[in-house]
């Protein structure tokens, strides 16, 4: 089932950063949700490359305001499981491919939704690596300092503190891309909001049943009528339906039977027994 889980309602006003938050980096790039448990899967919204991104101890938040509208939103450090930085390829044109970091989360009913950043100020691989270093620190910070309050295990939280070090992101133009794993991921929740009911009356519906008026109706509907009694003559009369079905036999066999002469094979024999 279709859900976003990083992006606001239009309009939305996210309000200042927490007392005591500190940015760690701030810049402008794409921001995109995607499901990464869906193959080939469209973006489930886009914001363009004018995209004003803040990356704090506690979250990363994203505003882009359009002049009509302002879409925001924001992914707390408690969720994402895996990030990665996917180098863009050598090619030019049509086939080129940009730089991203990937924050992947896990989400409900098994899904895997997305938070992808790229473009503006991460064009370069280089400058994804230093991001992609600063939200590694700070995620494995974040839990590390919080592991008793979103139950991070002991044994969890020491290997979480190796994040904070390393191992460092280093990538290439072209290259494979590096993947790192964040122990202690809490599955982002569904939305808050009930999914709509289904409407039938607002389904798309066949030419017949949009288009009633349409020539031959009546016509259509005599013949109808007319099956439906032939049938049921056949279901009166058990008689005359195996006579019928034994002839059709027969006559099946004839056919099969008859050497081919150029002739048609004479049927009339058969049809007043």
């Amino acid at each position: 089932m279709f859900h976003q889980h990083f992006l606001s309602p239009a309009g939305t006003d996210l309000g200042p950063l927490d007392g005591g938050e500190r940015v760690l980096w701030q810049g402008r790039c794409a921001v995109a949700e995607y499901a990464f448990d869906e193959a080939s899967s469209l973006p489930r919204w886009t914001l363009p490359e004018e995209t004003d991104v803040v990356v704090t101890d506690r979250r990363v938040r994203y505003t882009y305001d359009s002049g009509e509208t302002q879409s925001s939103g924001e992914l707390f450090w408690l969720w994402p499981q895996h990030l990665r930085v996917q180098p863009g390829n050598r090619e030019t044109g049509r086939n080129a491919t940009v730089t991203q970091i990937q924050l992947v989360c896990n989400g409900p009913d098994g899904s895997f939704p997305a938070l992808v950043v790229a473009g503006g100020n991460l064009s370069k691989v280089s400058d994804a690596d230093r991001l992609a270093n600063t939200l590694r620190q700070a995620i494995a910070r974040f839990r590390v300092e919080n592991a008793d309050l979103i139950g991070v295990p002991a044994p969890q939280a020491r290997m979480l503190s190796r994040l904070v070090i390393g191992p460092e992101f280093s990538n290439y133009q072209g290259g494979q891309g590096q993947t790192v794993s964040l122990l202690g991921a809490v599955p982002v929740p569904g939305p808050a909001f009930d999914e709509p009911a289904y409407d039938e009356s607002a389904a798309p519906v066949s030419s017949s049943r949009a288009y009633t008026d349409r020539p031959g109706v009546e016509a259509d509907a005599l013949r109808a009528e007319q099956a439906l009694r032939a049938e049921q003559a056949l279901h009166d009369e058990p008689d005359l339906a195996s006579r019928a079905a034994t002839l059709a036999a027969r006559v099946a066999n004839l056919v099969s039977q008859e050497p081919d002469t150029g002739r048609g094979a004479n049927l009339s024999q058969f049809l007043d027994r």
